[in-house]
C-alpha cells in the first residue's frame, strides 16, 4: 500500500491534481451555467409577454369590454326612446312620455359610464349627448304637443322630418363610435397575437440552442470521465465476480479526482479485508440468530427444516413434527410494563422451550450451536414478537407429538416473575405432521400456521393438529376474498326482503331488506359468511351504500306502482353508521327521492354504536332530520348498554332471536323480553320481535304488547317480485276483512 500511495503522489503532483479537479469542476459547472441562463432568458420572454397579455386582457376587462357594452346600452335605449315617443303619440298615452323620459336618464348614465372608461372618446361623447339633448328636447315637447292637442299631427310633417334626421345623427355617431372602439379592441388583440407568436418563436429557439449547448458538454463531459470510471469498474469485477479477492487493487492512472478516488478506495479495500476476516462469524450468527434470544431466526429455522425433512425420508416410519407457538396474552404484559419487560418475558419463555423439548436441564445457545445443530436434536427458534417455531424429529407416533406440546403448554402457563410482578400466559400451539400433511418447509410452516388459528377459536392455551379442512377452508377464503372486491361490478348482490308484521292484528308494516351475495362458481353467501372479509379489504361501505340505493329504487318503483307504502329496514355495518361523511353519502344516493327517506329504517348494532358512540350519535341526529328512522339491532345479544337509548334516539329496539327463541318455554327467557318491551314503552320505542316462528311465540310477544314480529311464522326472505305479490296479497285479505 506504500507503494501505491508513492506512486500516486509522484504521478499526481498538487499543482496538477488541483488543475484537473478545476477543469472538471468547470465542466460541470458550465452545464448549469448554460442551464440557468437559457431558463432565465427563456422566463423573461414568457413573463414579458405574459405581462403584456395580462394588461391586454386587463385592459378588455376593464375599459373595452365595458365601454362597448355602455355604447351598445346606449343605442339600444335610444331605440326604446323612439319607439316610446311613436307609441305615446299613437296613443295619445302621457304616460309613455314619462317612460321616454326614464329611458332618456338611462342613456344619459351609460354615456356617461362611457365617458369615465376612455376620456379620449370624451369631445365625440360630448358631441352626442348635446345631440341626443337637442334631439329629445324637440321629440318629446313635439309628441306632448300633438297629445294635448296643441298641434295638429298633419301640420307636424315637417318637425317630424327634423326628428327623425336628429334621431338618425345620434344614431349614426353612436354606431360609428362603438365601431372604431371595437376596431380598436380588435387592432390591440392582433398586435398582441403577433407579439406572442414573435416571443414563442424567441423562447423555442432558446431553448433549443440551450439544449444543444447542454447536450454538448454534457457529451463530452460524460464521456470523458466514464472512460475512466470504465476502468475502475473492470477493476472491481475482479473483487466482486468469481472467488471474491479482496487482494484485487484498482490501477492509478492520471491525476485527477478518479485518480484519487480510486487511490482512498484500495485503502478502504485494505481496511475492509481486515475487518472481514475478523468478523465473518459473527455476521453469519447474526443473519442466522434472533438477536433478543440468540434462538435461530426464520431464515436459519427454514435451513434447519428442509435438512430435517432431507434427512428423514431415509428413515422408514419417522415422522417429523413442525409446531407454530403464539403467546396468549403477552399484549397487556407489553402495554402495561413496556418493551423491556416484554423482551425479558419473550427471554424467560425461549429458555423455558429449550429446557422443556431437550432433556438437559441447561442448554447453552451459542453460536457454534446454531450455525451447526445437530441432526434429530429439537429446533426452537423465534419467529418474530411472541411467535415460536419447534421442529421435533424422529418421531415413531403422533401421541409424542402430543406431549411435547402438553409438556410446553404445561411449562410456559407457570408464572412469570418480572421487574417485582407475577404474570401468567398461556400458548396456543398449531402442529403439522411430515410426511402424513405435508413434504415442503414452506407448507408445513403456513399449516401449522392455520393449526395454531384453530387452536385459538378453540379458546387457546390449547393445541392443535392440522386438518386438511383447514386448508380448503382457506383457500375458500381466499377465493371469496378475490372475488368479493368484484361482486359490485359484476351484479353478484341481491336483496331478499323478509316481511314485518303489526303483533296486535298480523298487519304487514314493512319489511328488513337482506343481503345476498350469489357468485357464480362459489355459491350463495349470507351476510355472516362474506361482512367480516369486506371490512377486512373496506369494501362495507360500498356494499351499505349499494344496499341503500337499490332500496330506493325499489321504494320509487312501488310508489310509481301505487302500492301502498311499507317501511323497509337495512342493516349499516360499524365502520359506515360511524362515517364523518356518511349524511352526505346518504343524500347523495337517495336524490330526487329523499321524501321516501322516511320508509327507510336503518339498524345498527350495539357493539358499533357503542365502539363509535360520540361519531354514530351525530350520525343518527343528522339522518333523522332527514326523516330516517332508527333501529338497534340483535339488542339484548350484545352490551345492552342504556347510554345507547338514551343518546342516540333510537326509533326501534330488535329483540335478538336468541332472546326470544324459548320464550314460551324458558321463564328467564320471558322476563327478560317483558323487561326490554317495558324499557322500551317507557322510553317511547317501538319494538320489533326477530325469529318469530310459531303462533304461541306471536301471542306469548304480543300478549307483551311487542309492536311488531318477524320470523318464518309471515314469511321467509322473499325477492322484490315475491314480496311486491305478498304485499298485495296481504292487503286484499285486509280489505276483505
Amino acid at each position: 500500500m506504500k507503494s501505491s500511495k508513492s506512486v500516486f503522489r509522484r504521478n499526481t503532483p498538487a499543482a496538477d491534481r488541483r488543475k484537473h479537479r478545476q477543469t472538471l469542476r468547470w465542466r460541470i459547472q458550465s452545464i448549469a451555467i448554460i442551464g440557468v441562463l437559457g431558463f432565465f432568458i427563456f422566463l423573461t420572454v414568457m413573463l414579458s409577454e405574459s405581462k403584456d397579455r395580462a394588461d391586454l386582457l386587463q385592459d378588455i376587462k376593464d375599459v373595452r369590454y365595458p365601454m362597448q357594452q355602455s355604447l351598445l346600452a346606449a343605442s339600444h335605449e335610444l331605440d326604446f326612446i323612439q319607439t316610446s315617443l311613436e307609441h305615446a303619440v299613437i296613443s295619445s298615452d302621457t304616460t309613455l312620455l314619462d317612460n321616454a323620459m326614464a329611458i332618456a336618464s338611462r342613456f344619459r348614465k351609460h354615456l356617461h359610464n362611457a365617458l369615465l372608461l376612455e376620456q379620449t372618446h370624451a369631445l365625440e361623447l360630448n358631441e352626442v349627448l348635446g345631440s341626443f339633448d337637442r334631439y329629445f328636447g324637440d321629440a318629446h315637447g313635439l309628441s306632448l304637443a300633438i297629445i294635448t292637442g296643441d298641434k295638429a299631427l298633419a301640420s307636424t310633417a315637417d318637425e317630424s322630418q327634423l326628428n327623425a334626421q336628429a334621431f338618425q345623427q345620434v344614431a349614426d355617431a353612436l354606431e360609428d363610435l362603438a365601431n372604431r372602439e371595437n376596431q380598436s379592441m380588435i387592432a390591440g388583440v392582433s398586435a398582441a397575437t403577433v407579439r406572442a407568436r414573435e416571443s414563442l418563436r424567441l423562447g423555442l429557439t432558446t431553448g433549443l440552442l440551450t439544449a444543444i449547448l447542454l447536450f454538448l458538454t454534457a457529451f463530452f463531459t460524460t464521456r470523458s470521465i466514464l472512460r475512466r470510471i470504465n476502468n475502475m469498474v473492470s477493476s472491481l469485477k475482479s473483487i466482486a465476480v468469481g472467488n471474491g479477492d479482496m487482494n484485487v487493487r484498482i490501477p492509478l492512472t492520471g491525476s485527477d479526482e478518479m485518480t484519487e478516488l480510486a487511490f482512498w478506495f484500495n485503502t478502504f479495500i485494505e481496511k475492509l479485508q481486515q475487518v472481514t476476516s475478523e468478523s465473518t462469524r459473527e455476521i453469519k450468527r447474526l443473519a442466522f440468530t434472533d438477536t433478543l434470544t440468540n434462538l435461530p431466526n426464520r431464515r436459519m429455522f427454514l435451513r434447519c427444516l428442509s435438512a430435517e425433512i432431507e434427512r428423514q425420508r431415509d428413515i422408514p416410519g419417522s415422522k417429523l413434527a413442525v409446531m407454530f407457538l403464539d403467546l396468549d396474552n403477552f399484549k397487556p404484559v407489553n402495554d402495561q410494563l413496556g418493551h423491556d419487560a416484554g423482551d425479558e418475558l419473550i427471554r424467560e419463555v425461549a429458555d423455558r422451550l429449550i429446557n422443556t423439548v431437550r432433556e438437559e436441564d441447561v442448554v447453552s445457545r451459542s453460536p457454534q450451536r446454531i450455525d451447526d445443530p445437530e441432526p434429530g436434536q429439537p429446533v426452537v427458534a423465534r419467529l418474530a414478537g411472541d411467535e415460536f417455531m419447534l421442529i421435533i424429529s424422529d418421531l415413531q407416533e403422533i401421541k409424542q407429538a402430543e406431549l411435547v406440546a402438553e409438556r410446553i403448554r404445561v411449562a410456559l402457563l407457570k408464572p412469570y416473575f418480572i421487574n417485582g410482578m407475577q404474570f401468567s400466559i398461556g400458548v396456543s400451539i398449531g402442529i403439522c405432521l411430515s410426511p402424513e400433511n405435508a413434504t415442503e418447509a414452506d407448507e408445513l410452516i403456513t399449516f401449522a400456521d392455520m393449526a395454531m388459528y384453530e387452536a385459538k377459536k378453540n379458546g387457546k392455551n390449547t393445541y392443535r393438529f392440522f386438518d386438511p379442512e383447514l386448508r380448503v377452508a382457506t383457500d375458500l377464503k381466499v377465493k371469496m376474498d378475490n372475488a368479493i372486491k368484484l361482486a359490485i361490478a359484476n351484479d353478484e348482490l341481491r336483496l331478499l326482503f323478509q316481511p314485518k308484521v303489526r303483533l296486535s292484528d298480523s298487519v304487514p308494516i314493512g319489511a328488513e331488506a337482506l343481503l345476498r351475495w350469489d357468485h357464480p362458481e362459489l355459491g350463495v353467501f349470507t351476510p355472516q359468511d362474506f361482512i367480516s372479509q369486506a371490512e377486512a379489504n373496506g369494501q362495507i361501505c360500498e356494499m351499505d351504500e349499494w344496499v341503500l340505493g337499490r332500496v330506493f329504487d325499489y321504494l320509487a318503483e312501488w310508489e310509481e306502482q301505487g302500492l301502498p307504502p311499507a317501511s323497509i329496514a337495512l342493516n349499516f355495518s360499524s365502520t359506515q353508521a360511524s362515517r364523518r361523511n356518511l349524511v352526505d353519502s346518504v343524500r347523495e344516493i337517495a336524490g330526487d327521492r329523499q321524501h321516501l327517506a322516511h320508509l327507510i329504517e336503518i339498524e345498527i348494532t350495539e357493539t358499533s354504536a357503542f365502539e363509535n358512540l360520540e361519531f354514530v350519535e351525530h350520525n343518527i341526529r343528522s339522518l333523522k332530520k332527514m326523516g330516517i328512522k332508527i333501529a338497534m339491532d340483535d339488542f339484548g345479544a350484545g352490551h345492552s348498554s342504556l347510554a345507547l337509548l338514551t343518546r342516540c334516539e333510537i326509533d326501534t329496539l330488535k329483540i335478538d332471536k336468541e332472546v326470544t327463541r324459548e320464550i314460551e318455554s324458558d321463564q328467564k327467557s320471558r322476563h327478560i323480553v317483558q323487561s326490554i318491551i317495558e324499557l322500551a314503552t317507557k322510553l317511547h320505542v317501538n319494538t320489533v320481535a326477530e325469529g318469530v316462528e310459531d303462533e304461541a311465540q306471536a301471542h306469548v310477544l304480543a300478549a307483551m304488547n311487542c309492536d311488531y314480529g318477524q320470523g318464518y311464522l309471515y314469511s321467509t326472505p322473499l325477492s322484490a317480485e315475491q314480496f311486491q305479490r305478498w304485499m298485495k296479497e296481504q292487503t286484499s285479505l285486509d280489505r276483505a276483512a
